[in-house]
């Protein structure tokens, strides 16, 4: 694991001590400087940088050193994703571990001896965080970083809160399809999905098989949620299963699992999901035109099969490094008017949308009333919070085009399931200021 260590000028013989001290425990350490004690340098500067590389995720603690600690803690408390603790005793390393996750430390060279901060550091780096009742109040302090926070709990009433949900994606199967919680134990995610405040679900599934709308509907109602919404991803994941197949054997076939996903989601009001099952288009640029106009002509078939059953679908763009069919808003939107059927939405996912748009906030106006569905996932696909994206931004935006539905979070179990479930829960609620 590497830890970036950084100091002034004044905290430089003690970082040097830290820095081999930390080598000869196996760490791999980036040592961001200072290189002497000789020059005088401004500490801001080190502590920035040191905090960078955790923000990063280049590596994974961060430890910063000045004469107090004062400085460098609050110099790397700047950067969004950075929780630094000034340290000066074990009590403090124990309990900014267990109750604050905190991922970078700081040490003050005329205030600890070299043997306190490597007994603080030994405390510091093995002990875990604890989740449960903290993760709502970290939650708040993510957030904080993001501009107008509060000016935008002002501005919202409570009927437009009450009008959003939020649910979680995951998985009654095992599956190849990483962003789920909860993968192959339903009962299990369901549980830890009512306890931590979850509106709903969304199921991501290969086929209907094995799951019937009465047995659903009664487990949902025994942790007291809804479906929010069917993915159908893994049709195409786990059995090569697409629309744009130049099989028209495997395109029956897939759309027949459509159409059962479809009365699925009749008795439950929920959305499907035509996300990765679109397929890739191939092949010279008649094959893709072929290929893009069945596809078209698939989901008009669908389209039209769920509107007598009140069935809403909707398209998710996908970035460019999944597929190279329907990327951006835009594209997405330009499918929508030649299906032109009005039980068609957009499913508009925050991951996606950071590394396909120029301005998210300004291609969720352009979406507007088109929007039926959102995917909450940060930059790095983890849990909301834990990247760099503007949730801020993203609900400012969202309320202004009237959007009052699910906030889902399709998230990567990172650390693990639980603690990413309870992160995504923590940081929603904290979002829409529920309590």
């Amino acid at each position: 694991m590497k830890i970036a260590v950084g100091s002034d000028h004044v905290g430089y013989p003690l970082k040097q001590v830290l820095v081999t001290y930390l080598r000869d425990k196996g760490y791999e350490v980036i040592d961001a400087g200072t290189t002497t004690d000789v020059q005088p340098v401004d500490y801001p500067g080190y502590a920035h940088k040191v905090a960078l590389y955790v923000a990063a995720g280049i590596c994974w603690r961060g430890v910063v050193v000045c004469g107090t600690g004062v400085g460098v803690s609050i110099a790397a408390n700047k950067v969004p994703g950075v929780r630094a603790v000034l340290c000066d005793n074990l009590f403090i390393a124990q309990q900014s571990r267990l109750h604050n996750d905190t991922n970078v430390i700081a040490f003050g060279a005329h205030v600890v001896t070299p043997e306190v901060a490597k007994q603080c550091l030994d405390i510091w780096l093995t002990l875990p965080f604890e989740g449960e009742r903290h993760l709502p109040r970290l939650a708040m302090l993510d957030i904080a970083f993001q501009e107008g926070w509060e000016s935008l709990l002002g501005d919202l009433t409570s009927l437009e809160v009450t009008d959003l949900n939020i649910g979680i994606a995951i998985s009654p199967a095992k599956t190849t399809f990483a962003p789920l919680v909860f993968s192959g134990d339903l009962e299990k995610g369901l549980d830890a999905a009512a306890q931590a405040g979850f509106d709903g679900v969304e199921l991501s599934l290969r086929s209907p098989e094995g799951l019937s709308a009465p047995g659903l509907k009664r487990l949902l109602n025994r942790y007291g949620l809804r479906l929010a919404a069917i993915a159908t991803g893994q049709s195409c994941l786990q059995d090569g299963l697409s629309l744009s197949s130049g099989n028209d054997e495997t395109r029956d076939l897939l759309m027949g699992r459509l159409k059962a996903f479809v009365d699925l989601a009749s008795a439950f009001g929920a959305f499907v999901i035509i996300g990765g099952v679109r397929g890739r288009l191939e092949g010279d640029f008649e094959k893709r035109y072929e290929q893009r106009q069945k596809t078209i002509e698939a989901l008009v078939e669908l389209a039209k099969y769920a509107r007598p059953k009140g069935v809403f679908l909707v398209l998710e763009p996908i970035n460019r490094y999944e597929t190279n069919f329907i990327n951006s808003v835009e594209d997405g939107l330009l499918i929508l008017e030649e299906i032109g059927a009005d039980n068609f939405k957009l499913l508009l996912d925050t991951f996606h949308l950071n590394i396909e748009e120029r301005d998210i906030s300004q291609s969720i106006f352009r979406a507007g009333n088109k929007i039926g569905y959102m995917h909450f996932a940060d930059s790095n696909r983890l849990a909301p919070g834990q990247g760099h994206i503007n949730y801020v931004a993203v609900l400012k935006a969202l309320m202004a085009t009237e959007y009052r539905g699910f906030l889902t979070a399709e998230v990567l179990p990172v650390p693990d399931d639980m603690t990413a479930l309870q992160q995504s829960a923590g940081f929603l609620q904290a979002l829409l200021g529920r309590s």
